[in-house]
């Protein structure tokens, strides 16, 4: 790393330390739910009071619990039915997931938001698919770590949009944040106080080579729905065609079905 990336990010560190950079932050709603979901005595009745604080996410779980993914026979009319059929685990999940893309709404550039919001919804449908193989890993856990890898390109984006060496650059941008953004993306979870198998998501996911154990962490899952999303033979990862992946080798997309089943279901999340 040069050392004037080095002072880039060092200055992130301070804004982010000092409160000084203006960071996406979860609501207190889907703070509230990690919380209580995270505790072995949470009930489906104690989930649905606290989500019924929000309208607008207690509409969006209704959809998906409808949703032809999740239909199971009688149609899902009341939060606590929705949360019975979906489990505390998946409500956890798409709670956090809601908050975080809305939390994505006030970035600038709209056209790039969507882009950056479709990739990471694919890749996260398809780590969820690629963890259904693996029974030492959660699903649920892999999908947000999916959504989450490249986390790190908004608030570095913002930050470089007001950076004075580079603003206007939009070349030398989109390099510096391809280097940095997993180390940013990084103490941004760190920020957030997430679980450290997503912050080694985001601070390693662009060492495609990587290969520290026989059986597949998240890294992993990340890497390879990378792969399979935007495939080799063409653009950002042209120059891995042909080469053996340890991520792939790992991970075997089994059914394709079960990916695009988890993407529809992200889709109604959002589209309520």
């Amino acid at each position: 790393m040069s050392n004037w990336e080095e002072k880039i990010l060092a200055f992130i560190e301070r804004d982010i330390r000092e409160n000084r950079l203006i960071l996406p932050s979860l609501p207190e709603v889907a703070v509230r739910v990690r919380a209580l979901t995270a505790d072995d005595s949470c009930t489906p009745a104690r989930l649905e009071q606290e989500i019924a604080k929000d309208a607008a996410i207690t509409a969006r779980l209704l959809k998906v619990a409808n949703s032809s993914a999740m239909r199971a026979g009688k149609e899902v009319t009341s939060l606590k039915q929705a949360i019975t059929r979906l489990g505390l685990n998946l409500v956890r999940s798409l709670v956090t997931q809601l908050s975080i893309l809305q939390g994505m709404q006030g970035c600038r550039d709209k056209q790039r938001l969507r882009g950056f919001v479709a990739g990471g919804l694919k890749v996260s449908a398809l780590c969820h698919a690629l963890a259904q193989g693996q029974d030492h890993l959660d699903p649920e856990q892999a999908a947000l770590a999916g959504l989450l890898h490249d986390i790190g390109k908004l608030p570095l984006r913002q930050f470089l949009d007001h950076y004075p060496k580079v603003r206007g650059n939009a070349r030398l941008c989109q390099l510096i944040e391809q280097r940095l953004h997993p180390r940013v993306g990084a103490l941004l979870l760190s920020h957030w106080n997430f679980p450290a198998e997503l912050i080694q998501v985001a601070a390693e996911h662009e060492r495609i080579g990587r290969d520290p154990e026989e059986q597949p962490d998240y890294v992993d899952l990340v890497i390879a729905a990378n792969l399979i999303h935007y495939g080799t033979k063409r653009g950002r990862y042209a120059h891995l065609y042909g080469r053996t992946i340890p991520a792939m080798e790992k991970c075997a997309l089994e059914d394709e079905g079960r990916a695009e089943q988890r993407l529809e279901m992200s889709r109604a999340l959002l589209s309520a």
